[in-house]
């Protein structure tokens, strides 16, 4: 016990000492006496001192600052030779600190201070501070918290006002009561050593019910500060008797006398307690492992996702009702799921319709009836991507549980989102470049590497099948002149609906291919000879019938020659084939264009 009492005495010098050592090195960082307090803007300690993140560490920590406060905690109680003291303003407190300053602050002092952002055993602080007297004021109002209210960061740096009994005392070079509040949640009182004097204790024996005004602070001596909260007191006058203890009788008969009874229901009491603890503990870590799983399948959708985590979250009995929202390209909330359990809800939740920003959603909510219980945003790779709103029947804060258990969810929800998306726009961009790679530029028809491919699976099909395709080549005729006299646009917009023609004629069996220039090609399904030149010939009648546009308000019409050949009559490879219907198609253009010819050519008879 007496080495926690000088470890705790040794971390109220530790500020003092880190500070100097850091300062060390004067090129180290920027002196606070080189600062000009007019170039720091005055800002609410609040902002100064927020934890976004959840970290128990502010994020502004290691800026400089400058705020503007009332001295809730005058710099002669917690440190006689040197400057540190507590300062707040309507939106929160803090401590400042100096080990080479020794500027006297009085309670009610309103001061400017700059300096720092800091962190001691997770009290926030501005160390190497310089403050300035600029006024005073009435202290602020203490605030009146329950036991549990005060056991966390929500008024940390705020003067507080707690009730409860009082418990073991702690004496040294400075003092600490633990009190128990009403709700069972113990608390510590904190005595600055030089108003410690000033306490008679034997007025507070256990089992006084007392009142504590002061400042609500931190002790921790590790990271993440989410313990140790205690109220540090500035004056014998910030403790009072509210009742005192029962007689000296009923103190010790009482407990003698139900000794068994109460050792057996101390006993169950701590159980239950426990067990609560664990379960509620159990309910957490279950429900973001449900989650985690609930988020494994790549393939899921972000509804699907959205829904999972909103059912997940009112299944385990985190909240009564769950709904996510996502952010469009104008900054607009869309709901993409909702969970209720709670049947006052049920007709009560808004529809999927867009809202602008939070503070639309939360005002659409309340319209229909519905409380926002917590608004947790989907961390995105640069922003948020939505929120995922706990919602209530009741007005009502969100307890510890929930508020870890959301945060989680949401954060996981949108880790989920985000890797979905990635994926997704990893596969367009996938598809995108195959589609490139595979197809013709100008006309979106395949290509000649396609064709290979295509043939290298399908050949080998005909020939188990014993036919069943046919080739059919397409070439522009006088499409030179075309290009002389029109130009190269006009040209490319003759290839272009001629293409357009192919792929309108083509059943989903038939491969439509660009070769080049104004040559093309079609592989079609088609076992019969009459079959492909019946196919042709539409063909040719289509694209001899469609006029072209070749520049503004004009058009003209063009004749395509077409060369037919089958497999199994006309060669059963690729080489062979498209040499048939090469053939075949410069033979119609020997006939005078404007024509289907069927191949000549036969596959050579080996042996």
């Amino acid at each position: 016990m007496r080495n926690r009492r000088r470890l705790v005495l040794l971390a109220l010098l530790l500020p003092a000492l880190l500070v100097q050592a850091a300062d060390a090195p004067r090129t180290a960082r920027t002196r606070i006496s080189e600062i000009d307090p007019q170039t720091l803007p005055i800002e609410p300690i609040a902002r100064v001192v927020a934890d976004r993140d959840g970290d128990t560490v502010p994020d502004r920590k290691g800026e400089m600052v400058r705020v503007r406060g009332v001295v809730t905690i005058p710099s002669d109680v917690l440190r006689v030779e040197s400057l540190q003291a507590a300062i707040q303003d309507e939106t929160g407190g803090m401590g400042v600190f100096n080990m080479r300053e020794s500027t006297p602050l009085a309670a009610g002092d309103v001061i400017e201070a700059w300096g720092r952002v800091s962190q001691f055993k997770g009290a926030i602080q501005l160390e190497n501070a310089r403050v300035r007297r600029v006024g005073r004021a009435a202290l602020p109002e203490a605030l009146a918290l329950s036991a549990e209210e005060a056991d966390g960061w929500k008024h940390v740096g705020r003067r507080v006002r707690v009730e409860g009994l009082a418990g073991a005392v702690t004496l040294d070079s400075y003092s600490m009561l633990r009190i128990t509040g009403d709700d069972g949640i113990p608390l510590q009182l904190f005595v600055p050593a030089p108003i410690a004097d000033g306490f008679d204790w034997k007025r507070f024996p256990r089992g006084t019910r007392v009142a504590a005004t002061g400042v609500l602070s931190i002790y921790k001596p590790t990271w993440p500060f989410d313990g140790g909260f205690q109220v540090v007191l500035a004056d014998a006058g910030d403790l009072q008797i509210l009742q005192p203890p029962p007689p000296e009788w009923q103190r010790w008969f009482l407990p003698a006398v139900g000794a068994g009874l109460g050792i057996v229901a101390l006993a169950g009491l701590m159980i239950l307690l426990l067990q609560r603890r664990q379960r509620a503990r159990d309910r957490e870590l279950s429900t973001l492992s449900a989650l985690s799983r609930a988020f494994a399948d790549p393939d899921m959708g972000e509804e699907r996702l959205a829904h999972n985590a909103c059912e997940i979250l009112v299944a385990y009995d985190i909240v009564e009702a769950a709904s996510v929202h996502v952010f469009d390209d104008a900054g607009r909330l869309h709901r993409v799921a909702a969970t209720v359990s709670d049947g006052r809800l049920n007709d009560s939740t808004p529809p999927a319709e867009g809202d602008d920003g939070t503070g639309g959603l939360v005002a659409r909510l309340r319209e229909h009836g519905v409380h926002v219980l917590a608004l947790s945003p989907l961390p995105g790779t640069a922003t948020p991507i939505g929120m995922l709103a706990a919602l209530s029947a009741r007005p009502r804060p969100p307890s510890q549980r929930q508020e870890r258990t959301l945060l989680s969810a949401a954060k996981l929800l949108g880790m989920a989102i985000e890797n979905r998306r990635i994926r997704e726009a990893a596969r367009r961009e996938a598809e995108a470049l195959h589609e490139l790679v595979i197809t013709d530029e100008l006309t979106r028809l395949y290509n000649r590497r396609f064709l290979d491919e295509y043939l290298r699976v399908q050949l080998p099909l005909a020939e188990r099948r014993g036919g069943g395709l046919a080739f059919v080549a397409i070439d522009v005729d006088h499409f030179k002149r075309i290009n002389d006299t029109w130009g190269h646009e006009a040209g490319d917009r003759v290839i272009a609906g001629v293409a357009g023609q192919l792929r309108q004629a083509s059943r989903g069996s038939d491969l439509p291919v660009r070769l080049g220039g104004e040559e093309f090609l079609v592989v079609i399904a088609e076992h019969e000879i009459d079959g492909a030149l019946a196919f042709a010939e539409r063909l040719r009648v289509a694209i001899s019938s469609q006029a072209f546009e070749v520049a503004p308000g004009e058009s003209l019409h063009v004749t395509v020659s077409v060369g037919v050949a089958l497999f199994g009559v006309h060669g059963t490879d690729a080489a062979m084939l498209m040499r048939a219907s090469d053939e075949a198609m410069y033979a119609s253009k020997r006939a005078g264009r404007d024509r289907v010819t069927l191949s000549t050519t036969l596959p050579a008879i080996s042996g």
